[in-house]
């Protein structure tokens, strides 16, 4: 999966061909310390910055990881989900795609004690709470909970006063991640609510059912035009929020989307 942000303004991630530009003696290596099974297919990566060898992030931004596969130099672009207040790990939380590239070498390559290069972070795709101090509503599909993620365990770690919404689609419960974890939290944050939504449920599911849409969205926010909304899915599912949004007259500054999408020819 490679992460690249949608929004005019916002930095984007450099292709392959550009990537390959950066010299390896530029990237900073980290050994994993941990290999976190998420759900099915999707694994976290736990990386040792203890060293401070990459320096804090903003939650939401992500970094590059040079691959060598098979002799070539493979790019990717993943999203931290770890919290900056966590400076001494970078969580990458991965999606395994088994018609792909990348994704099988890190679940069949990558273990613990195994090296990554990568830089970073980098990104305009980000939550600052000295700037952004209007209501968080945060929306994301799939593997686009990841940035999410880092928000919301940032929000948690340092007492940021806050509320925060967090909506989040699935395809299935065996496709959830985070989930014990984000439903913790809302005991222990008053101001964060949390609405996870199954497009393909089991007959036994007591949720919410179907594809996290706009309209189920507005209907447990009180003020959206006030609010400031992080988007990160699919390119029809940001482009769907990010339009309708934009026709409610919520103002183009108070949205910041990230698209994820799949490189055929590198992935």
């Amino acid at each position: 999966m490679c992460w690249r942000s949608l929004s005019t303004g916002f930095g984007m991630i450099l292709d392959n061909q550009q990537d390959s530009k950066i010299q390896k003696d530029q990237l900073i290596s980290l050994p994993v310390t941990h290999v976190i099974q998420e759900a099915e297919d999707v694994c976290t990566f736990r990386l040792d910055n203890s060293q401070g060898l990459i320096p804090s992030h903003r939650p939401g931004m992500f970094v590059k990881v040079c691959l060598d596969i098979n002799g070539i130099d493979v790019w990717r672009s993943f999203s931290i989900s770890s919290s900056p207040h966590q400076s001494e790990r970078i969580d990458l939380t991965i999606k395994r795609n088994h018609a792909g590239q990348v994704g099988n070498y890190f679940f069949e390559q990558i273990q613990v004690g195994s090296p990554v290069l990568l830089k970073g972070p980098l990104g305009q795709f980000y939550f600052d709470p000295a700037q952004h101090i209007e209501p968080l509503i945060l929306l994301c599909a799939g593997i686009g909970i990841t940035p999410m993620m880092s928000i919301v365990r940032y929000l948690h770690a340092t007492n940021v006063n806050r509320n925060c919404y967090l909506f989040y689609g699935a395809r299935t419960h065996r496709d959830i991640i985070f989930d014990q974890e984000t439903r913790n939290l809302i005991t222990e944050m008053p101001d964060f609510h949390y609405f996870l939504t199954l497009s393909q449920p089991v007959p036994h599911w007591l949720g919410y059912c179907g594809h996290l849409n706009f309209d189920f969205m507005i209907s447990k926010i009180p003020q959206v035009e006030s609010s400031r909304f992080f988007v990160c899915g699919p390119r029809n599912f940001n482009q769907d929020f990010t339009l309708r949004l934009l026709k409610m007259g919520v103002p183009h500054e108070l949205i910041h989307s990230e698209q994820f999408h799949k490189k055929n020819k590198t992935r």
